[in-house]
């Protein structure tokens, strides 16, 4: 009886390390995939690379088979970046929007220093099966830094595309972006499928060993005028 029993519990626990979530979605780039488990993600980024983001341990690295490296973007996490980028998004309301992926959505213009940027279609369900909130508050970190360092640098992005960079402030309060579509009406990205029962790639949150592992953190710092720049981050 005890042998029976923990078979069947050694079963259940093989079971669950398995079990995942799987957001799939679609692009003008193409189609990608998500899982998450936990607090551990992965994401596709092309070419057989992807990206293995730990939202309570803080940590990123792009992992890329093709040059067999790895690049650690954990520091770029912690560099903490107070304030806005300047950028005002606001949202408004449409009314119901079209069933996406089993979802029931509601449909939001938006718009980024009073450009119209285009239209999102959002799902506050869909954000609780995917449990993505917390992965998306570590990529709103990653993309305020960058956007912080593209300002640095003196570069003008369009304000819609900055707009990105508050992605989880707004997602937190309307919605997963279901459908996402630029002011002409063209699809920028879309969700297709969230699987709750998905399972895992084989040694999915796993960094290959033997890759050569680059810290990007530290690699800016070897920049000529990072100092100054990193001073500019902090400020805004």
């Amino acid at each position: 009886m005890l042998k029976t029993r923990l078979i069947a519990a050694l079963a259940l626990l093989a079971f669950n390390t398995q079990a995942a979530t799987l957001i799939e979605v679609k692009s003008s780039q193409g189609q990608s995939k998500v899982w998450r488990e936990g607090s551990m993600s992965r994401m596709d980024t092309g070419d057989d690379g992807y990206m293995v983001v730990d939202s309570k341990a803080e940590t990123m690295y792009v992992v890329m088979p093709k040059e067999r490296r790895v690049m650690d973007m954990s520091d770029l996490l912690k560099t903490s970046a107070a304030g806005s980028n300047g950028i005002k998004v606001a949202f408004s309301k449409q009314g119901a929007g079209p069933g996406i992926a089993g979802y029931a959505t509601t449909h939001y213009r938006y718009t980024a220093n009073g450009r119209d940027c285009g239209s999102v279609l959002a799902s506050p369900q869909a954000m609780k099966d995917s449990g993505l909130q917390d992965t998306l508050d570590l990529m709103q970190r990653m993309a305020s830094r960058a956007d912080a360092m593209m300002s640095a640098f003196g570069g003008q992005a369009d304000p819609c595309q900055r707009a990105g960079a508050q992605l989880s402030e707004h997602a937190g309060k309307i919605g997963a972006p279901m459908r996402i579509t630029s002011p002409d009406g063209q699809l920028v990205s879309e969700i297709v499928r969230i699987d709750k029962k998905a399972k895992l790639p084989p040694n999915a949150f796993a960094i290959p060993q033997g890759y050569q592992v680059f810290n990007a953190g530290q690699m800016l710092r070897q920049l000529p005028n990072i100092q100054d720049m990193m001073q500019q981050m902090q400020q805004r």
